[in-house]
C-alpha cells in the first residue's frame, strides 16, 4: 500500500445491483488525478459526477476533488481515532488516500464505494486486506462466531457459484466449527476467484476484529500467497479498470 497506488472506484446499477468499476484517484506530485475507466463507458445508466462530465478527460487538482473530500471524516469529530483504529491505520498512515481505500469512503446517500485492487507483485507475492461484507445478514449463531474470532485465526474462502446476485461470490467460513462469516467484497470476488484457481498457499485471516465497530468495519481479512511464475503474466488487468484516457 503506497500513496501513489490508485484508489478505485467502483459503482452499484440501481438495476441490476452490479458493481463496475467507472473511476480511479492517484496521488501525484502536485495534487491529485481523476480518470475514468472503461467500467464507466460499459455501465448503463451510469451519470459522470458534477463538474467530471467528459469521460474521456483526465482531471487535476491541487487539493482533493470534492467528490472525495466529502467521504473523509473530519479529524476534528470526536470519533475519529477510533474510526482510524478500526481502519488498521496507524497516525503516519492515516492519509487521505489510505483512509478512503481501507473506509471505502462510504456514504449512505449513494452507490459509490472505493478500494485499491489487488496487486500481484513481479515475484508474484501478493498480499490484501479488506473488510467482509454482509456481516448483517448472517444467522444469530453466525454472527457469534464472528465475535469469538481473534486476531490471526485461519479463515476460508469458498466459491458461492449458485449466488443469484453474483456469479462471483465468494463466502468466507471459518473451520472448527465451519460457519460463514461474510464474504468478499464484490468488486474484489473476481480477482479474488482468479487467485484461489493459480496461486500457491493462498491463506486468509483474521487481520483484526472490532467488537464495538460498525458492521461494515468489524472483521478486517487478510488475503496472501503467491502466484506460480508461469501465471503471473497471465493476471491481465481487467478492462474495466483502464483508464478511458
Amino acid at each position: 500500500m503506497t500513496e501513489f497506488d490508485p484508489v478505485y472506484l467502483a459503482w452499484q446499477s440501481p438495476d441490476t445491483r452490479d458493481w463496475h468499476v467507472v473511476g480511479a484517484l492517484t496521488q501525484i506530485s502536485n495534487g491529485y488525478e481523476f480518470h475514468y475507466t472503461k467500467g464507466a463507458l460499459n455501465a448503463e445508466k451510469f451519470v459522470p459526477f458534477s463538474g467530471m462530465e467528459n469521460l474521456s478527460k483526465s482531471y487535476v487538482s491541487e487539493e482533493i476533488f470534492p467528490l472525495f473530500y466529502n467521504r473523509l471524516l473530519s479529524t476534528r469529530r470526536p470519533e475519529y481515532p477510533k474510526f482510524i483504529q478500526w481502519l488498521g491505520l496507524s497516525e503516519e498512515q492515516a492519509t487521505p488516500m489510505n483512509i478512503l481505500a481501507r473506509s471505502g469512503g462510504l456514504r449512505g446517500t449513494d452507490q459509490l464505494q472505493m478500494f485499491r485492487k489487488i496487486e500481484v507483485r513481479e515475484s508474484g507475492c501478493f498480499e490484501h486486506f479488506f473488510f467482509a461484507h454482509g456481516l448483517n445478514h448472517l444467522t444469530k449463531s453466525a454472527q457469534k462466531r464472528v465475535d469469538s474470532l481473534s486476531d490471526g485465526e485461519r479463515l476460508f474462502l469458498c466459491f458461492d457459484c449458485q449466488n443469484p446476485h453474483d456469479e462471483n461470490a465468494v463466502i468466507i467460513r471459518t473451520d472448527n466449527p465451519a460457519e460463514i462469516v461474510g464474504y468478499c467484497p464484490r468488486y474484489l470476488a473476481q480477482d479474488i476467484s482468479t487467485l484461489l484457481k493459480v496461486s500457491k498457499n493462498l491463506t486468509v485471516s483474521v487481520e483484526k476484529i472490532e467488537k464495538d465497530a460498525p458492521s461494515n468495519y468489524r472483521l478486517m481479512c487478510k488475503v496472501s500467497g503467491k502466484v506460480q511464475a508461469d501465471r503471473v503474466s497471465s493476471l491481465g488487468t481487467h478492462e474495466e479498470y483502464l483508464f478511458t484516457v
